[in-house]
């Protein structure tokens, strides 16, 4: 844990609705969902004071929330769409002074990277906005990691009106860099060509045999392990090839963002 009284929570953000891969949040790796993944692997973070679920209060969520009750795993239900809301709100009621970011969909969340971003937000935590590994993108997608101050949330709470970029709530600091205080922190090399984040049937082929090969229940294999694999057996980055996200616009990852934007959605 951390030698200071700054307050830093884990945010699991997930919901029910994917419809590229049916409750994929609840699907089992190891006799394990994806949510109770990013929970363990998360548990393994020497700078994380708590990890929590953060969800929508609509009812087709009420199993997730019923499922982290069951594994332990606090959670605060909100706005389905509005994530600037929904974060602040999950920021204030477990006091935290800043969040790390984890969506759902990524349960190979590295705890040693997590560590490393919320170090350099530590260092000079009043005059940071936004600490990230994601603009550019150079980390397999997946091993996204975000730390969001609860001030900066504050901040995008009272600028932000437009409704896409209140639920793409990062998106209004990547299209305005010279008005927030952004760290990226990069890769040695861009690999961002590598999905390791479960969206479709392929993806979560793919999280299945990563796990099946290097899981050890009581430890913990990072993302160089997983590199190491894929070096060992090259066969297994081609399982879900043909879904690499090629939206990478103005160093800003998604392509469905953008897609929303210009149909002005």
């Amino acid at each position: 844990m951390q030698n200071t009284k700054l307050k830093i929570v884990a945010v699991i953000q997930a919901r029910m609705g994917s419809t590229r891969l049916p409750k994929k949040a609840i699907k089992k790796i190891l006799g394990k969902t994806l949510i109770e993944w990013a929970k363990y692997r998360l548990e393994f973070s020497k700078t994380v004071d708590k990890i929590v679920l953060s969800t929508a209060d609509t009812k087709d969520n009420d199993i997730l929330a019923e499922h982290a009750e069951k594994i332990g795993l606090e959670y605060y239900r909100g706005s389905e769409n509005d994530l600037v809301s929904r974060l602040l709100e999950t920021a204030k009621k477990f006091s935290a002074d800043a969040i790390v970011r984890i969506t759902g969909d990524c349960p190979l969340v590295d705890p040693k990277m997590v560590d490393s971003l919320v170090e350099k937000y530590l260092k000079n935590p009043k005059n940071i906005d936004y600490v990230c590994n994601i603009f550019p993108p150079t980390y397999p997608d997946g091993m996204d990691i975000e730390i969001i101050p609860a001030t900066t949330l504050k901040r995008l709470d009272k600028e932000v009106k437009n409704k896409l970029y209140r639920e793409w709530l990062t998106t209004t600091m990547m299209e305005n860099p010279d008005k927030y205080k952004i760290i990226n922190v990069p890769y040695e090399k861009n690999i961002s060509d590598l999905r390791l984040t479960i969206d479709y049937p392929e993806d979560f082929e793919l999280a299945e045999k990563i796990f099946g090969s290097l899981h050890e229940e009581g430890k913990i294999f990072f993302m160089e392990d997983i590199l190491e694999l894929f070096k060992r057996d090259p066969g297994l980055t081609e399982i879900n090839k043909n879904r690499v996200d090629q939206g990478i616009i103005n160093n800003i990852r998604s392509a469905e963002f953008h897609n929303l934007k210009s149909a002005n959605i």
